[in-house]
């Protein structure tokens, strides 16, 4: 068995290869990590959009603010602010313009996409999802029921409009 966190709580994992796949990702700088230990920490917590975010984007923190709902734009926010307290802005439309664009994504970096409701819009309209790149074809995000890591499927490589590097 593997231990893992899940839902804030302990989890196992079968390490049988008949139900378990190990998947090696590269490993980036300790801000790096710790960010993505963060974000690890908190899978399984629930989806809400809209969710109230730990900050206003400039560090004021938010009334209402809880550990235990995110949506994608909040829960990113909330990881890089406590495990590199590194301020991301509000929502993905105004995330997408901080840091710099990264060409060749690296572990760490925010991968930014559209999606169906906002596919057919331009700009910044466009952002409808963010997530952490992992390293591979990995991600770490929440959208629609909880925060995951999971592969990229074919749908999300085909909606990829950007990625960004804040660290």
């Amino acid at each position: 068995w593997y231990r893992t966190a899940y839902r804030g709580g302990e989890a196992y994992v079968s390490a049988d290869p008949r139900y378990t796949e190990l998947i090696g990702l590269p490993s980036a700088d300790a801000r790096t990590e710790e960010v993505i230990r963060e974000g690890f920490r908190l899978l399984g917590t629930p989806y809400v959009y809209g969710a109230t975010r730990v900050h206003d984007g400039k560090g004021g923190l938010l009334k209402g603010f809880s550990e235990w709902k995110f949506d994608c734009s909040s829960l990113m926010q909330y990881i890089f602010f406590r495990g590199a307290d590194v301020l991301l802005d509000v929502t993905t439309r105004t995330q997408i313009v901080q840091g710099r664009a990264a060409e060749d994504p690296q572990r760490g970096d925010l991968l930014f996409f559209t999606n169906a409701a906002r596919r057919n819009r331009t700009g910044i309209e466009r952002v409808g999802h963010v997530a952490l790149f992992l390293g591979g074809d990995y991600i770490l995000h929440t959208a629609s029921d909880y925060a995951r890591a999971e592969k990229l499927t074919a749908q999300r490589k085909a909606d990829f409009l950007a990625a960004r590097r804040v660290l």
